[in-house]
């Protein structure tokens, strides 16, 4: 079998097949650019893998059309094929988490919170004041209660322990 080919001392880029919607989220979750269309097609795939991302997919036959480019998952849990992932390429390292959209992939950017005003519920607008931005779709997110949660989230699909990653 060969070796996957990466580029390291940078961040893994990857790019998600049609079955691993899932999977796309928690790696963008976790800060990694992760491309996923729910029509993308195996060749669209390929093309990206042949431009430095790696492609991932449940499906043994991609990854025999461009060997070191394309990781094979087993059909699990998204949480388990993340920590797959996350102990193959060291993702703890490059994690930046809640830094990109996570419907669009896009890098987010502060926001005031009066110009995000419409898209808060009042009762948060109210209490917190750090928000940011998808650029792209303008979907606006924020530490809120729910973000202790995440952190838990985030720690376990990078399978380190809450002392090692920090806050």
């Amino acid at each position: 079998m060969k070796r996957l080919c990466i580029r390291w001392g940078r961040p893994p880029r990857f790019v998600c097949d049609v079955h691993l919607a899932k999977v796309a989220k928690y790696l963008r979750l976790l800060g990694f650019d992760t491309v996923y269309r729910n029509d993308i097609t195996d060749d669209e795939l390929l093309g990206m893998c042949r431009f430095g991302r790696i492609g991932i997919t449940c499906d043994r036959r991609l990854q025999e059309r461009l060997p070191g480019s394309i990781v094979v998952l087993s059909c699990e849990d998204a949480g388990r094929q993340v920590r797959r992932l996350s102990a193959m390429f060291h993702l703890a390292r490059y994690a930046h988490p809640f830094h990109r959209s996570l419907c669009c992939n896009r890098p987010m950017v502060p926001c005031d919170k009066r110009r995000c005003l419409s898209k808060i519920p009042k009762e948060t607008y109210r209490w917190l004041d750090g928000f940011w931005r998808c650029p792209k779709c303008q979907k606006v997110y924020w530490h809120g209660t729910h973000a202790p949660r995440m952190r838990k989230k985030i720690i376990d699909l990078l399978g380190v322990s809450e002392k090692v990653h920090g806050n």
